[in-house]
């Protein structure tokens, strides 16, 4: 067949022309096409500088971009490359064999450009297109060359498009470093592609710094609806018990064909350009199912509905702490000065140290009566004198040397904490070296408990302060995980800002070690044990 300049020149430029009209690529279930997939056109045209993509499963978004690499690198606006990268290895392979190598093989007018041969490169991992160069790489842990803070799997390579698929499950050293791999380009396309896991992490806390696109359908009486923004609301049933989405204005059903993306923050339009949709918008899913799956989650696992039909982060409120739940512990009183005690500090050490301290008020409840943050460890010194602390516990990584000296100048009871996956139940003290070690879900879980179930806990009144202390409690989100060694099902926490929330974790350790305060004016009947840290 051939093709006039002017549709060559259409091929050119638009990777959704080049793969429906003038190619039409072939996949495993018949040829490309926007057919009820018509979501699919801008992203496929776009050649903006930056893409998320927040995505439930099988949207089609990971396939659009991996065609809009090969028309680019083949028609050389991506003269340099694509790198993509993949949480593991394993997962590499696995597309690289099971969607790549079918597209190539299945599709003459990107074949031919792979170039063979002795000098050619061309294997899972590594294929040359014209005069660029297609990377596949898993951005493990293990990749890490200690020391060089580098990873040996992008050692050399540079490219003008990284494409990070399933950022949710990366590590986020790999990512910074993939990134730096488009340096010597003009271009450096970043493309970032996910099902949401916890809220404000992963592909959601790109998405966020996006534009925000959502799929909008216009209805014959004018209005426009959003199955994603809508629903369950959009959700209508048919007599047959089938499922479709409704105008949210006269209820007529609304189609995928006659929608348009429309950005919900268009002040960000300049820096990222963001697509969110779900499965409602598939036309290989009854929105009557996918309610069904929302009002009865199948084994009880509403995570998935959200995540994989929906397209949206979730955690359930037992694995993770609200702002609601820490300001219901505020009291009246507002941080003191000083305190008589006596009290037990936690601190956990960075550039800006977090400082929490306490006292008990029963033999199983606590009062926070400071929460600060210094830069200067003497400032520290002076605020445990104030408030007469007899105990402390303090992060031992990755200042050691200088909460060593800090343990050594004063004449309390302060030990450094150490973090364990292996400690399997409470806490291991060492008198003789001043360490401590505990292990970090299960503290976690303490602290949980601790804001969660009544009476067991006060903070002081509301303030700024106590806000941020409020923001850093809930940061981090529970979340299952398979250990690769032994494949045992564990828990992990996951935080980024979370440092109040350890230095609460050491407070509660250190607590550990002192009595009941006389002088607390807390006398409550509470419901029972929080966990076995507050023992002595």
């Amino acid at each position: 067949m051939k093709y006039t300049d002017l549709q060559k020149g259409a091929a050119q430029v638009d990777c959704g022309y080049w793969a429906t009209e003038a190619n039409r690529i072939r996949l495993q279930k018949g040829h490309y096409s926007f057919v009820d997939r018509e979501y699919l056109k801008e992203p496929m045209s776009s050649t903006f500088r930056r893409r998320a993509y927040m995505k439930s499963a099988q949207g089609g978004g990971s396939l659009a971009e991996n065609l809009k690499s090969f028309h680019g690198m083949i028609h050389g606006y991506l003269p340099c490359g694509v790198l993509y990268l993949f949480p593991t290895d394993k997962d590499m392979q696995d597309y690289s064999k099971g969607v790549m190598g079918p597209i190539i093989a299945e599709n003459y007018s990107i074949r031919k450009w792979i170039k063979t041969g002795k000098k050619a490169s061309d294997s899972a991992g590594l294929k040359t297109i014209r005069k660029a160069n297609l990377y596949m790489r898993g951005a493990g842990l293990g990749q890490i060359i200690e020391g060089e803070g580098e990873s040996a799997a992008l050692k050399g390579i540079s490219v003008d498009k990284v494409v990070f698929d399933e950022i949710e499950l990366m590590d986020p050293m790999a990512i910074a470093k993939a990134a730096g791999r488009m340096k010597n380009s003009q271009v450096k396309e970043e493309v970032y592609i996910g099902n949401p896991g916890i809220p404000g992490r992963g592909i959601d806390e790109i998405f966020s710094l996006s534009d925000r696109r959502h799929w909008f359908r216009k209805c014959g009486c004018g209005e426009w609806t959003c199955a994603e923004l809508t629903f369950p609301d959009c959700v209508k049933i048919r007599a047959d018990g089938t499922g479709y989405v409704g105008c949210m204005k006269c209820g007529k059903e609304v189609f995928v064909r006659d929608g348009q993306w429309v950005p919900q923050d268009r002040d960000k339009s300049d820096y990222m350009h963001g697509y969110r949709w779900s499965c409602l918008t598939s036309p290989n899913n009854d929105p009557a199912e996918i309610l069904e799956d929302f009002i009865n989650p199948p084994q009880g696992n509403l995570a998935d509905v959200y995540r994989l039909s929906l397209g949206l982060p979730y955690v359930a409120t037992e694995n993770r702490l609200s702002m609601g739940q820490v300001y219901s512990r505020c009291g009246q009183s507002v941080m003191g000065l000083s305190d008589r005690g006596p009290c037990a500090f936690g601190l956990d050490v960075g550039k800006i140290k977090h400082l929490v301290i306490g006292k008990r008020i029963g033999r199983k409840n606590f009062q926070i009566i400071k929460v600060a943050r210094f830069s200067d460890w003497d400032d520290i010194s002076r605020m445990i004198l104030k408030f007469n602390c007899k105990s402390g516990v303090i992060d031992a990584r990755p200042y050691e040397d200088e909460a060593r000296r800090f343990q050594k100048a004063h004449h309390l009871r302060i030990f450094l904490c150490e973090y364990s996956e292996t400690t399997l139940v409470g806490t291991t003290w060492n008198p003789k070296t001043k360490m401590v070690k505990v292990n970090r879900t299960e503290i976690l879980d303490a602290t949980h408990n601790l804001v969660s179930e009544d009476g067991l806990l006060v903070l002081p009144r509301r303030s700024p302060e106590i806000q941020e202390f409020a923001k850093q409690l809930c940061d981090p989100a529970k979340k299952e995980e398979i250990n690769k060694k032994t494949k045992q099902l564990i828990y992990r926490y996951i935080g980024k800002e979370d440092h109040y929330r350890h230095a609460l974790n050491y407070f509660l350790m250190a607590a550990e070690k002192i009595g009941v305060s006389q002088r607390s004016g807390h006398r409550k009947k509470h419901k029972k044990v929080m966990n076995e840290y507050a023992r002595i």
